[in-house]
């Protein structure tokens, strides 16, 4: 299981792993969409995205693995609190273990048609050589509509940190409620 997909490409990964699993509760999705995914990273089920290539979000190995091991637990009845207890912040062998996905088939899967909007669509000429290599990037919500960005921060900020950025903040956010650059809350 190598490499990086889109938020669709990620669905169809697991679609294609989960196969014919079927769902205990008629309620929940046999196999996940993109919407899904979304909602499953903003609660915490999945990890944030690796990367982002302009709008497009990357996903890679881990995701897949959280995101059939959600789906093997549901299937197996068990609810999403009891699965976020379980698996958030789970080692990859715990997911593993729980996700069961099979090795690698020996025989390569059949060619796709390349989409356009891929690199792999296009020659390599036309990819600049001053792309910088993919790096995590955290954000940190200051208040509604204003996000700090840390690009390629030293450690992931920790909940002191976040409490000593806002008060950092506050001069700014009421600078930017001056300007009228803020949306007020009705």
């Amino acid at each position: 299981m190598d490499g990086t997909w889109t938020i669709g490409e990620l669905a169809e990964q697991a679609a294609r792993l989960l196969g014919s699993a079927t769902q205990s509760n008629g309620r929940v999705r046999d196999v996940p969409n993109e919407r899904l995914i979304r909602w499953y990273v903003t609660i915490g089920l999945l990890d944030p995205p690796l990367a982002r290539r302009g709008r497009i979000a990357l996903y890679g190995p881990r995701h897949l693995l959280q995101l059939v091991a959600v789906k093997r637990r549901q299937a197996a009845g068990a609810s999403i609190a009891d699965i976020q207890a379980e698996l958030t912040g789970a080692p990859n062998a715990t997911l593993e273990a729980i996700a069961t996905v099979p090795s690698p088939s020996p025989e390569p899967p059949p060619e796709a048609a390349p989409r356009f909007w891929t690199a792999a669509a296009r020659s390599t000429e036309d990819i600049p050589k001053t792309v910088e290599p993919v790096a995590r990037v955290h954000g940190v919500r200051l208040a509604p509509g204003v996000t700090l960005l840390l690009d390629d921060a030293a450690r992931v900020p920790t909940d002191g940190d976040l409490g000593r950025l806002a008060e950092a903040a506050e001069p700014l956010l009421l600078r930017l409620a001056e300007l009228r650059l803020l949306r007020t809350r009705k």
